[in-house]
């Protein structure tokens, strides 16, 4: 029973490194094959030292059989580096452990290798490899093993037995393992592709609105009626106007372009309040400015946030239905400078704030839905964040942070 106990124990300990890689590998995100197969050999390495570490057993030799395992496995992931760097780890900790079979060892893990070079080269099943390893495994150790106990005997061989099943197993969960992976990066690029299908859709909606407008116009014009020309033509205009700025909003977002220098921030922000004062005169809108004295200075483009400051703005204003005010406030928390920008506006539901960043994702009638995702890309690209807090009818608060630039 004791026995059980023990290979149980030992397998356990190979094992469960193993699993757990396996586990991570169903469940991961599309990563590059040299990270995975990183953590891959890690976990080999891990389950060695766990074996050596606190694997059970009176028998050294059954012992250096589980050990080996990990090994196997790195020949048939077509790892040989690491197998051999195994190898000698188990050689060098057998060496203060059981002195007379350091040398049988270094034949047995050199036959290995030699079996691996034929498998390449012969292109050999990886069944076939197990077996002619295991095959390996069961001559060395009946090289080292003397004893004349039948149930030692029957113990050792339930051992190479088991050396033989365990790469199966792992093999087939990580087969399953790579099947869920691949499910899973199927249904990814499903989904991207539904995503793609559906914003294609909204540009496709939003600029064939304004087009339908003008042509129905364009119908209703009279070359002769001048009252028709003054009152249709404009508003011709502005809906091809509304046409390219959609267009023109889409392209900017699928090719944003980032010209960092070093600026003023709080210039730049100056400057954008004051632009906006008639406006705000004029909707009866009061504009509160905090923002500090001092110069602070980013590593940013210029035009680019004066993009993402207006745009905030300007949906604060369209926020106000009447009277109302914006709060600009700027402070510095370690090495990052936060712009808070604050209105009193109508607010947004918890759908609304959830999907505000969504491209084309708009609550506006003639609202294209890619200023705040155009806004939110300009400042990742500046390792910075933008965060959006709002309750409706209590307005919304905008925080964007950006890391400053020591000069």
């Amino acid at each position: 029973m004791n026995i059980i106990k023990e290979d149980i124990l030992n397998i356990i300990l190979i094992v469960f490194p193993i699993l757990i890689y396996f586990i991570y590998n169903c469940y991961r995100e599309l990563t590059s094959e040299k990270y995975n197969g990183i953590l891959f050999n890690l976990s080999l390495f891990i389950s060695l030292y766990l074996c050596i570490k606190y694997g059970k057993t009176d028998n050294y030799i059954k012992l250096i059989l589980f050990l080996n395992i990990p090994i196997l496995l790195a020949y048939i992931k077509k790892e040989p580096k690491v197998a051999i760097t195994l190898s000698l780890i188990i050689t060098i900790y057998t060496k203060y452990i059981i002195k007379n079979v350091v040398v049988v060892l270094l034949i047995q893990y050199i036959s290995y290798y030699l079996i691996y070079i034929i498998k390449i080269k012969k292109e050999i099943s990886t069944k076939k490899f197990i077996l002619a390893i295991t095959l390996l495994q069961g001559f060395f150790i009946s090289t080292l093993y003397n004893s004349t106990n039948i149930i030692s005997i029957i113990e050792i061989l339930l051992s190479i037995i088991l050396f033989y099943i365990i790469p199966f197993i792992l093999l087939h969960i990580f087969k399953l393992a790579d099947n869920i992976s691949s499910l899973y990066l199927t249904e990814k690029e499903f989904e991207q592709e539904k995503q793609l299908k559906n914003s294609l859709f909204k540009i496709t909606h939003e600029v064939k609105n304004p087009i339908a407008v003008c042509k129905g116009y364009l119908e209703m014009l009279d070359i002769n009626n001048k009252d028709k020309l003054k009152k249709y033509i404009p508003i011709i205009k502005q809906e091809i106007d509304r046409s390219i700025n959609i267009m023109s909003d889409f392209m900017e977002f699928s090719k944003i372009k980032i010209d960092k220098d070093i600026i003023d921030i709080n210039l730049l922000l100056e400057d954008i309040t004051e632009e906006f004062n008639m406006i705000l005169k004029s909707k009866n809108i009061k504009l509160n400015s905090k923002i500090s004295h001092d110069e602070i200075y980013l590593n940013a483009d210029y035009n680019r946030l004066k993009q993402v400051f207006i745009n905030i703005i300007k949906n604060s204003i369209e926020s106000i239905d009447k009277k109302g005010k914006i709060d600009v406030v700027t402070h510095i928390l370690k090495d990052n400078y936060y712009i808070e920008i604050t209105d009193d506006g109508c607010g947004m539901n918890e759908y609304t704030l959830n999907h505000i960043k969504d491209l084309f994702f708009t609550t506006k009638e003639k609202g294209s839905g890619l200023g705040v995702s155009l806004s939110n890309e300009i400042i990742k690209a500046h390792n910075g964040t933008i965060e959006y807090k709002s309750k409706p009818n209590k307005g919304t608060k905008v925080v964007v942070k950006l890391p400053i630039t020591m000069i």
